[in-house]
């Protein structure tokens, strides 16, 4: 037994250690509280009693205390000086200590000998307050101090006195140790549920050990204090996905075999919690990593299934082996994976990776159509929009064929989840439609009426659904459109949009395309101006790079020949002018070129879209409102143009929910 200190306890260490120690690896107070709960495991403890303010933010003049009391076999005060405050002692090659627990032989979790040390990332002030040593027939001595934290980090290497407690070397019946944190730093403690998760996590087998007991208690109120225990992690896995370890070995470089235990599985659903997401790695019944893809690079198949859903418990005593490279770091938070150990672990993760995908690729997309089904109410849409029981039950096989391929994270984006419905509930007439060609009879054998009555109906309503979707689109253009309009764009980019959307000159539901009549057309009634009329002219199908005179489309059968004018533009005597020279020379034209006169069966208009006229000279006005009595010419205001090109779409769309009802029965 050491002998007790004659002048008080004191620490020696080096000012550059503690700063190297990296007090702030250990940020959250169940990081510091796991570490004091191991010592109390490493000391034979049966049962450790945590007391915290949970859900509170905890600062240096708070009032509040964190204490972790153990029954174990405590410290004498010799014992404290010899070994307690012994900081970067490998304890496991200590005289006095040892690899095992003195008194149940328990594979001991220190090892470095700055756990202690831990709290400092969370507070400034460390009060230890222990029982133990031989008993006397006064019972156990009490070894009771401080640490204070801008004590021991002071300049000065020379060893640090401690602040001795009033009870030190006083007696009490029972071992035991209790740590108490006071002064903390700027930090928040959990809720008491995330608490115990975060502990749970951190020693994992160790909980389910009947004699070790981890409990807790909420002090943030007054009252009485009521204890929980924390209790092994207990997840929902993925049916058919677990994979037990026991009969599986990590095989090194040289041939040589270490052994694992535990478990891998895909869980049931995304996991919310970080401490119950991916896979921990236990030591000593201790956790040394965590991981999410046993550090597989980036882009290795099965990749997104494995980050999101894969969890486990592995066991490998072997990464804290006493002796040996030491594998894990300081905060016991990860691994060495580039070690030969780390690299064996690395190669049977990825391979039990792979085949935990195999096993829940299945069951895991079954679950995701589910829960896309559910979500965008696919079944309820499709009832609505379509009369058709077939075109509903294509709706629903279309869901979860491409629902199961969505991600659980993107399930959760209203947005997406919406946007991807539409797709679907669009498709779904031309699949039914698909699937009724199928059912035809084969080749060479007869058809009846009632596969063509079957044939024509998913038609029809494959017709209305492409419709109306054209039309919901052009009405979103047009009120994109009348918002561009209000902040005055060039001529230019108008010519644009009206050259790619001609259905906004005249309403159609036929495919429109620029054809090579028109290119022949433009090019030939600009030369034709030039050599016989002397007007220089630029007709143009595609505006995109120029800026034309005129824009030729053509809707049906007539041509097309648009001008536009910026919005709150006004037509003068000069524009009037102008225009009377465009209007004789498209008619002597196509009076000379017969043949654009049978392609354009129904003529010819010139389409002008300008606010106003303004015209002072009556033979300019007289003219122009005989082009516009013969059909020649007709102006529109962009006001009305716009509300041309909406009541038309809007017009559609009634008529095509009318149809829709009349085809179901239904007035609703």
């Amino acid at each position: 037994m050491p002998d007790a200190p004659k002048s008080g306890y004191q620490l020696t260490i080096s000012r550059r250690t503690i700063d190297k120690l990296g007090f702030t690896l250990y940020d959250k107070v169940s990081a510091v509280v796991a570490e004091l709960i191991a010592n109390s495991y490493d000391a034979d403890a049966e049962r450790v009693l945590v007391r915290l303010p949970l859900s509170t933010h905890l600062t240096e003049e708070s009032s509040y205390e964190v204490e972790v009391e153990d029954d174990g076999y405590g410290m004498s005060p010799g014992e404290a000086q010899a070994f307690y405050l012994r900081v970067g002692a490998d304890r496991r090659h200590t005289g006095g200590q040892g690899r095992l627990s003195r008194e149940k032989h328990r594979p001991v979790m220190g090892r470095k000998g700055i756990g202690k040390l831990a709290p400092f990332g969370v507070c400034k002030q460390i009060e230890v307050l222990s029982a133990g040593g031989t008993l006397t027939d006064h019972g156990y001595e009490v070894s009771h101090f401080l640490l204070n934290y801008d004590q021991i980090v002071s300049d000065d290497d020379a060893p640090v006195h401690l602040d001795v407690g009033p009870l030190d070397r006083t007696f009490r019946l029972r071992r035991g140790t209790k740590v108490r944190l006071t002064r903390f730093l700027r930090k928040n403690t959990p809720d008491l549920e995330t608490f115990l998760r975060q502990i749970a996590r951190r020693f994992g087998p160790t909980c389910a050990k009947a004699d070790f007991a981890i409990e807790a208690a909420n002090t943030r109120d007054a009252g009485p204090v009521s204890y929980h225990r924390v209790s092994r992690l207990l997840l929902e896995k993925m049916p058919d996905t677990q994979i037990d370890l026991a009969d599986r070995q990590v095989t090194m470089e040289t041939g040589q075999t270490l052994p694992v235990a535990g478990w891998l599985a895909f869980s049931r659903s995304p996991l919310k919690h970080e401490e119950t997401s991916g896979v921990a790695i236990y030591a000593r019944g201790k956790i040394v990593a965590t991981t999410r893809d046993f550090e597989q690079p980036a882009g290795f198949a099965g990749e997104f299934a494995a980050r999101s859903y894969l969890v486990g418990e592995v066991e490998a005593d072997w990464l804290d082996a006493d002796e040996g490279e030491d594998l894990v770091r300081t905060d016991r938070q990860n691994i060495l994976w580039d070690s030969e150990k780390g690299r064996a672990l690395r190669n049977l993760g990825a391979a039990l990776i792979k085949e935990i995908a195999r096993r829940g690729r299945y069951p895991r997309r079954e679950r995701v159509r589910e829960q896309f089904l559910y979500q965008a109410r696919i079944v309820e849409r499709a009832k609505v929009k379509y009369p058709d029981d077939d075109v509903v039950k294509a709706a629903v096989d279309l869901a979860k064929s491409i629902g199961g391929f969505a991600a659980e994270d993107e399930l959760q984006d209203e947005d997406y989840v919406r946007d991807l419905s539409d797709v679907i509930l669009s498709l779904a007439p031309y699949k039914a439609l698909i699937d009724a060609f199928k059912g035809l009879p084969a080749i060479g054998r007869p058809v009846s009426l009632d596969n063509l009555l079957t044939i024509s109906g998913k038609v029809r309503v494959a017709e209305l659904a492409s419709y109306a979707q054209i039309a919901w689109e052009h009405l979103e253009v047009i009120k994109q459109l009348e918002a561009v309009i209000d902040a005055s764009p060039p001529e230019a980019e108008l010519q644009r949009l009206i050259a790619t959307a001609p259905w906004l000159i005249e309403p159609s539901w036929s495919v429109i395309t620029a054809n090579q009549t028109l290119e022949t057309f433009a090019r030939r009634a600009e030369a034709w101006m030039r050599d016989e009329k002397k007007i220089e002219v630029s007709l143009a199908v595609d505006p995109a790079g120029k800026r034309p005179d005129f824009i030729c489309l053509n809707v049906g059968s007539r041509l097309n020949i648009v001008e536009i004018k910026a919005p709150g533009y006004c037509l003068g005597d000069d524009d009037g002018r102008r225009l009377s020279n465009y209007v004789r020379a498209f008619r002597e034209f196509f009076h000379a070129h017969k043949e654009f006169s049978r392609e354009f069966a129904t003529g010819w208009r010139i389409k002008l879209i300008a606010d106003g006229v303004n015209f002072r000279d009556a033979t300019v006005k007289e003219a122009y409102d005989s082009y516009v009595t013969k059909g020649e010419l007709r102006r529109s205001s962009w006001e009305d143009f716009l509300l041309r090109a909406r009541q038309a779409h809007e017009d559609f769309l009634r008529a095509q929910r009318e149809a829709s009802r009349m085809v179901s029965g239904s007035e609703t």
